[in-house]
C-alpha cells in the first residue's frame, strides 16, 4: 500500500521522481526502490517524503483495513466482561478497539458502539447505587429502630436495581452478539455518543 500511496500522492504534486528525490533529500535509487516495493520505507525516508509533498507521514503508511469477523466477533464477547466487574465491560473491549481499530475492517465502530454502551450503563450503575445510598441513609436518619422487614425492602430495592441493570446489559450484549454472528449491524441502545 505504501507503493501506491507514494506514487499516488508524488503524481498529484505533479512530482517526477527526480524532483521527489531533490526536494525530500533522498536519493532517486531509494524512491524508485520505494516505489516498485523492493525496500521498506524508514522512519526518517517516510518523514522527508511526507515533507517533501506536504502530507502527514501516516498519509504514506496508511494501508487497507483487512476484514477480520472472528475478531469483531471476539470485540463483542468481550462486552459479558461487565459480568466480572463492571468497568472491565469498558477496559477489555477498549484495549481491544484500540489495538486493531486501524487495522481491521468494522473495529472502529463496533468498538465505539460497546464502549459508549458499557460506559452509559456504568453511569447509570454508579449513579443507581449513589442515589440508593443516599436514600438509605436520608431514610435511617427518621427511624430510631430498623426492624427485618425494613432492611428487607430496602435489600429488595438495591437488588432489583442492580439485578435490573445486569440483566438489561447481559440480554443488549448478547443480542448483539447474535447480531454479530449473523453479519448484522449492531445496536447498542440506550448510549451516550461520547466517543465519536
Amino acid at each position: 500500500m505504501f507503493t501506491e500511496n507514494i506514487k499516488f500522492h508524488r503524481t498529484n504534486r505533479g512530482f517526477s521522481q527526480e524532483k521527489l528525490a531533490e526536494v525530500a533529500d533522498v536519493s532517486l535509487r531509494t524512491i524508485q526502490r520505494l516505489e516498485s516495493g523492493d525496500t521498506e520505507p524508514r522512519g526518517d525516508t517516510v518523514t522527508r517524503i511526507a515533507q517533501a509533498l506536504d502530507i502527514s507521514p501516516g498519509d504514506l503508511l496508511q494501508y487497507k483495513k483487512k476484514e477480520d469477523m472472528s475478531y469483531i466477533k471476539g470485540l463483542q464477547i468481550s462486552a459479558f466482561s461487565f459480568l466480572l466487574f463492571p468497568i472491565l465491560g469498558v477496559l477489555i473491549p477498549f484495549i481491544l478497539w484500540i489495538t486493531k481499530r486501524d487495522q481491521i475492517d468494522g473495529v472502529e465502530y463496533s468498538g465505539k458502539e460497546i464502549i459508549n454502551f458499557q460506559i452509559t450503563w456504568n453511569l447509570v450503575l454508579f449513579s443507581g447505587l449513589l442515589c440508593y445510598l443516599i436514600w438509605v441513609r436520608y431514610s435511617f436518619s427518621f427511624v430510631t429502630e430498623v426492624s427485618l422487614s425494613i432492611s428487607q425492602t430496602y435489600m429488595i430495592v438495591f437488588y432489583s436495581i442492580v439485578g435490573g441493570l445486569y440483566l438489561y446489559n447481559l440480554v443488549i450484549t448478547a443480542i448483539n452478539v447474535f447480531r454479530v454472528w449473523n453479519s448484522l449491524p449492531v445496536w447498542f441502545k440506550p448510549s451516550l455518543k461520547l466517543m465519536k
